[in-house]
């Protein structure tokens, strides 16, 4: 059967359509700000920021009614119509071994996901969280998911002090998370900080973030931060920040994989 010129256009437009809705169906890449959250249908008052590399994905928001922070990272892959996340470290209780399997809805300019949380009991815990992309038109050298190895906070008038804090970092779409865990030298329980928002880079060794949200609220929200970066090859950056009272604080980071 010969089919005529405009069917096999159709066709072929209809072919591509397909084909390029499958491949954007194999990544969640991009930033997304979390705007209803329910936990078996009750609101829960949360703000959250979620970002998803090729390989990626982190989230992080701050405990209700507390200074601590609630974060995860890990690794993931798309299938069924579901996301895979292998979440590999914690704010509660560092590393870990974690498989979350969330069903995904797209919805307009972002997307809704499920999780099904089996208990004990018998009772189900039924997440809802809904999504709006906050992705921006943005490629830079930073982006991707990045873990410190070291970390020196100069006091104006002081001793350095050289910490090894367990802490990730994310860069993605004109966004980025920050989180860190620390043991609280007072209880000795692990102790919890993050900071998200936008960034904008100033040529290849400087860019600048302003933080929407963190634990550090007076000293870091909307004040935006100014970072000097210095690469040790593609995997590997050094950034310095020089506080407005003097102080300065330069941190090691190495490229996740």
């Amino acid at each position: 059967m010969k089919l005529s010129a405009t069917l096999c256009m159709a066709l072929c437009m209809l072919l591509t359509a397909s084909y390029s809705y499958s491949q954007a169906n194999k990544s969640m890449k991009g930033a997304y700000a979390l705007t209803r959250q329910t936990v078996n249908d009750t609101a829960m008052p949360i703000q959250q920021m979620k970002l998803y590399t090729e390989k990626y994905m982190i989230y992080a928001h701050p405990i209700p009614g507390d200074s601590l922070a609630d974060y995860g990272i890990g690794t993931y892959k798309m299938q069924d119509g579901k996301v895979i996340e292998y979440v590999f470290y914690t704010s509660s209780g560092g590393a870990h071994n974690d498989t979350v399997k969330l069903d995904i809805t797209k919805k307009g300019n972002g997307y809704s996901q499920l999780i099904n949380f089996p208990s004990d009991t018998g009772r189900s815990f039924i997440l809802v969280e809904d999504y709006d992309n906050v992705s921006k038109n943005a490629r830079t050298s930073m982006d991707g998911a990045w873990k410190q190895t070291q970390s020196v906070y100069i006091p104006k008038n002081g001793k350095a002090d050289t910490s090894q804090v367990t802490q990730f970092k994310v860069f993605e779409s004109g966004n980025f998370i920050w989180a860190n865990t620390v043991q609280d030298s007072a209880t000795h329980k692990p102790k919890s900080a993050f900071g998200y928002g936008t960034f904008v880079m100033n040529g290849n060794n400087q860019l600048v973030e302003t933080n929407t949200n963190s634990t550090y609220k007076t000293d870091l929200v909307q004040k935006p931060v100014t970072l000097q970066i210095e690469w040790k090859g593609k995997d590997n950056f050094k950034q310095s920040i020089a506080w407005p009272n003097g102080d300065k604080s330069i941190e090691y980071y190495e490229r996740l994989k």
